[in-house]
């Protein structure tokens, strides 16, 4: 069965990126999160969707 919400290091690691470049991602818009209490998640489908768009520019 599929998570729900990834923590921040989940969601870099199913992107082959670092925590530090996804927080970057995040701050220009690209990804959205979900904020619970002072935790920060993400969505499996948002992170799909930003994969489309990055492959959609090449």
């Amino acid at each position: 069965m599929e998570k729900l919400l990834l923590t921040r290091k989940e969601a870099a690691d199913a992107l082959n990126i670092s925590v530090d470049t996804l927080d970057e991602i995040h701050k220009a818009g690209y990804i959205r999160c979900v904020r619970i209490g002072a935790r920060v998640c993400y969505t499996p489908e948002e992170l799909k969707s930003y994969i489309t768009k990055e492959i959609c520019k090449c």
